[in-house]
């Protein structure tokens, strides 16, 4: 950061997963001011996450301050993220809209949904009668694309079932607006990233409606948002759920965060925390994000081993389900022993 006369300057590095939390924690520690500005010219690096997380940290901090000036400088010369929507994101006039570029099997530009918008999809696709769900469905099925590499059977219908859910607790519990996406394949290191943000209530305040969870912070809260079985309006005495058992059982993630984290790395962020899952391990470090972000990497190599391992996690998701039931009250502190427990034994 710099103070150049009335003019508070931030320097971008590059937008991967650390630099867009760092960039962010800086952006929303500067001081108050009558002019901004942002400095694109040092950016060497940008990811799927990194561009949708820093997009809306910049929306964010320029509502709130919506007095003060605002200016970019040394972005003319970054034609992917400008290719990708990142700039006209956060509503800087330069390169395609959200959603212009076409994408491939490639990638997938940053993408908007309206959610008001959906049901108007709905009745263009043909699906008046139906759950909304089959228009998210729908779109589910160009990012598991992208994300297995074309693949096909088990494991592609796993992850649009999947990510379907995820895309319906958007719908139907943040309060958010809107849904953002972006994916992209590097075929020199072999990795697929797949990065989800919405900017509503966020993981914490979604699950407090569940009386059995005892959540302290937001750790606690994402500890509890990978497990299967577990979700905010699914207990007893709440809201009654549709008939769709997987569906409402809350595997969506359980299954999405269990695959990339076996063959990748899986993360969430929502509130002050940021869980990293890889393999059996959960890491966190401090965020600050309103809503809640999603990145899934999974190593191409590693696909046709995770088709393998869909059955063994499908057993072990009924196992915590039926060990959860047993729990009149479910602390976070349970959620890292299920996930490693060996089930079999």
């Amino acid at each position: 950061m710099s103070v150049t006369s009335n003019s508070v300057s931030l320097l971008v590095h590059q937008l991967d997963l650390f630099g867009a939390l760092n960039i962010s924690a800086r952006l929303n520690a500067l001081p108050e001011s009558t002019a901004y500005q942002i400095d694109f010219s040092g950016m060497s690096w940008v990811e799927p996450f990194g561009m949708l997380f820093f997009a809306s940290q910049l929306r964010r901090f320029r509502a709130a301050h919506v007095a003060a000036r605002f200016k970019a400088i040394g972005y003319e010369h970054h034609g992917y993220p400008a290719h990708m929507g990142f700039f006209q994101a956060f509503g800087l006039d330069y390169g395609k809209d959200p959603g212009e570029a076409k994408g491939s099997l490639q990638y997938i530009p940053i993408t908007a949904i309206v959610i008001r918008e959906l049901e108007s999809e709905e009745r263009k696709l043909g699906y008046v009668g139906h759950d909304i769900r089959d228009v998210l469905e729908h779109r589910c099925e160009r990012l598991v694309q992208v994300l297995t590499r074309g693949g096909s059977g088990d494991l592609r219908n796993t992850l649009i079932y999947s990510l379907r859910e995820i895309f319906r607790n958007v719908v139907e519990h943040s309060r958010a607006d809107t849904i953002w996406f972006s994916a992209q394949h590097w075929p020199e290191t072999g990795l697929v990233e797949l990065s989800i943000l919405d900017e509503g209530i966020g993981i914490r305040a979604s699950l407090s409606r569940n009386p059995y969870l005892k959540i302290n912070d937001d750790s606690d809260a994402l500890r509890f948002a990978v497990l299967p079985g577990i979700s905010g309006i699914a207990y007893k005495g709440g809201p009654k759920q549709r008939n769709d058992p997987w569906a409402n059982s809350g595997y969506g993630l359980f299954m999405t965060s269990q695959l990339c984290a076996a063959g990748g790395t899986f993360v969430i962020c929502s509130g002050d925390e940021c869980m990293i899952m890889e393999h059996n391990k959960q890491e966190f470090a401090k965020c600050n994000f309103r809503g809640t972000a999603l990145r899934l990497t999974i190593s191409t190599d590693a696909i046709k081993s995770l088709s393998a391992t869909l059955e063994m996690l499908r057993k072990r998701g009924n196992a915590i389900v039926r060990e959860l039931k047993m729990n009149a009250n479910i602390t976070a502190s349970m959620s890292a022993r299920m996930l490693s427990k060996d089930f079999n034994t």
